[in-house]
C-alpha cells in the first residue's frame, strides 16, 4: 500500500471530523463541565462581572470578544435557558426579569428587557479553579477561550440537557445537587455509588425506574370529593397547554363534566366528573385516567474527556466515578500552579530582603536613571543567588522611597515566612495522593449554594 486514502475512507474520516466538530461546538455537552460551547462562553465572560447586565448586552459582549459565531438568537436563548429556574435544578446565571414560571417554564422575556448576573452557584461550582482552567485560541486566534471549566461535581448530570447533532443525540436527565455531591464523595472513597435517581427540584413528581436508563415521571392528583379531582402537578414533559387541550377534548367527549384552571405559580386544575364515575378512585387512578405520566429513555451521550470523541455512558453512576477520578488529578495541577506562583512571589520578597541588607536603601534618590537602579538591584540579587525578571525589577523600581523603613523589613520577613509555609504545603500535597483526595473531599463538604 502507498499510504494514500481511498475516496470512500476520506469521506468517512472528514464526515467523522465534521460530526465531532458540530457536536462539540453546538449540540452535545462536555462530560467535564456539562456545557455546550455557547453556554461555556457566556459563563466565561460573566466570570468577572459582579454587577447585573442586560441579557442582550451580555450576548453582544460574547460576540464582540469573538467567542461565538452562530448568531445572536441562539446565544441569547442559551443565556435565557441558563437562568430559567424551571429548566434547571441550579441555574448557573441569576436572571432578573421574566425567565419562566412553573406554568410556563419557557416564557423567557426578550433579551432587551431582561438582565442577568453571575450566580453564587456558578461561583461555587464553576469558578473555583479559574487559574488553571486550560485555555485555547478562539476561531481566529484573536482571543483565548476555555477548553472547559473545572467543576467539583459532574454538572452534566445536574440540570439535564438535550441536543441533536450530526449522527448523535443526547438526552440527560437532571439530578439533585446533594445527590451528586454524595455520589462524588462515594466515588472518591472507592465506595459503591448508590443509584442517583433523576430529580426535578421544583417539581413535585413521582419518579420510578422502569428499566436500564428508563424512567417514568408522574404528576400529582388528589380526590377532593365525590365528583372532583384536583391536579396539582404535571410531569416535566407535559406542557400545561397540552393538558388543557386534552381536558377540552375529554369534556367534548363527555368523559368529564368540566374543569377549572387556577394555575399561576403552581399547577392547580380542578376537574369535575360524574359522581358515579369517580367512586373508588385513588391518586393512581386519576394519574392513569388523565395520562399524567410520561416514560423517558435517558441517553448519556457526551463529548469525551479529551474533547475529540463522543462517549456514551451506560449509567449515571459510571459517569460520576470517572468524573471524580479525573477531577482528582487536577488537585496536583493546582498545587503545582500554586507552588510555582508562590516561588515567583518569594523571589521578589527575598530580593527586597537582600537589598535591605545591602547599601541599596542608602543609594535611593542618587541613581541617574532607571537603568542604573536596575543594574544595582541585579548586582545585589545575583550575589544572593536570585534570578529576577523584568516584572520583578519594575515592581522594585516602583516602590516609593518612604517604604524602605524598618517596619517594611518586618513585613518582608512575614511575607517570606508565609510564602515558604505555603510552598511547603503545596509540596506536601503534591507528594501525597491522600492529601489531594482529602482536599477534594473537604471542598465537596463545603459546597453551599
Amino acid at each position: 500500500m502507498d499510504g494514500t486514502l481511498s475516496s470512500s475512507q476520506y469521506v468517512l474520516d472528514t464526515s467523522k471530523d465534521y460530526s465531532i466538530y458540530v457536536c462539540s461546538t453546538r449540540a452535545i455537552p462536555s462530560v467535564i463541565d456539562g456545557l455546550k460551547h455557547g453556554q461555556r462562553m457566556v459563563l466565561w465572560v460573566l466570570r468577572d462581572k459582579a454587577e447585573k447586565i442586560k441579557t442582550i448586552a451580555l450576548g453582544g459582549l460574547v460576540s464582540y470578544q469573538r467567542l461565538y459565531v452562530h448568531g445572536d438568537t441562539s446565544l441569547n436563548n442559551a443565556i435565557g435557558l441558563l437562568a430559567a429556574p424551571y429548566r434547571n435544578n441550579v441555574p448557573l446565571i441569576d436572571g432578573l426579569g421574566e425567565f419562566g414560571s412553573r406554568v410556563s417554564p419557557d416564557a423567557i422575556g426578550a433579551p432587551r428587557y431582561t438582565e442577568c448576573r453571575r450566580s453564587k452557584a456558578a461561583q461555587a461550582l464553576l469558578y473555583l479553579d479559574l487559574a488553571i482552567v486550560p485555555l485555547e485560541d478562539n476561531y481566529d486566534g484573536s482571543n483565548q477561550q476555555p477548553k472547559h471549566f473545572l467543576p467539583l461535581i459532574p454538572l452534566v448530570l445536574l440540570n439535564g440537557i438535550s441536543g441533536i447533532a450530526v449522527g448523535w443525540s443526547t438526552h440527560i436527565l437532571p439530578r439533585g445537587l446533594r445527590d451528586l455531591i454524595t455520589a462524588t464523595k462515594q466515588a472518591l472513597l472507592e465506595q459503591p455509588i448508590r443509584p442517583v435517581v433523576p430529580r426535578y427540584e421544583r417539581y413535585d413528581i413521582i419518579v420510578r425506574a422502569i428499566g436500564p436508563n428508563q424512567w417514568e415521571f408522574a404528576g400529582r392528583a388528589k380526590i377532593v370529593d365525590a365528583n372532583t379531582v384536583q391536579v396539582t402537578e404535571l410531569p416535566p414533559g407535559l406542557p400545561i397547554e397540552t393538558f388543557r387541550r386534552r381536558l377540552i377534548e375529554m369534556e367534548e367527549a363527555e368523559q368529564i363534566v368540566g374543569f377549572t384552571d387556577r394555575s399561576t405559580e403552581t399547577i392547580n386544575i380542578s376537574i369535575k366528573l360524574r359522581r358515579e364515575s369517580i367512586a373508588g378512585w385513588t391518586e393512581q387512578t386519576a394519574i392513569e385516567t388523565f395520562k399524567l405520566k410520561e416514560r423517558v429513555t435517558e441517553r448519556l451521550v457526551v463529548i469525551s474527556w479529551d474533547g475529540d470523541a463522543i462517549r456514551t455512558y451506560p449509567d449515571a453512576e459510571t459517569l460520576i466515578r470517572d468524573f471524580a477520578h479525573w477531577r482528582l488529578g487536577w488537585y496536583a495541577v493546582r498545587s503545582e500552579h500554586n507552588r510555582h506562583r508562590d516561588l515567583y512571589e518569594l523571589t521578589y520578597w527575598l530580593a527586597l530582603r537582600a537589598l535591605f541588607h545591602s547599601r541599596f536603601p542608602r543609594q535611593l534618590g542618587t541613581f541617574a536613571h532607571r537603568d542604573a537602579l536596575h543594574a544595582e538591584v541585579l548586582t545585589v540579587t545575583q550575589k544572593a543567588g536570585l534570578a529576577l525578571d523584568a516584572a520583578h525589577l519594575d515592581r522594585i523600581a516602583h516602590l516609593p522611597t518612604y517604604r524602605w523603613t524598618k517596619d517594611f523589613i518586618a513585613e518582608i520577613d512575614r511575607m517570606i515566612d508565609a510564602l515558604q509555609t505555603a510552598i511547603a504545603e503545596a509540596d506536601a500535597i503534591l507528594a501525597s495522593p491522600e492529601r489531594q483526595r482529602a482536599e477534594y473531599l473537604k471542598e465537596l463538604e463545603g459546597l453551599k449554594l
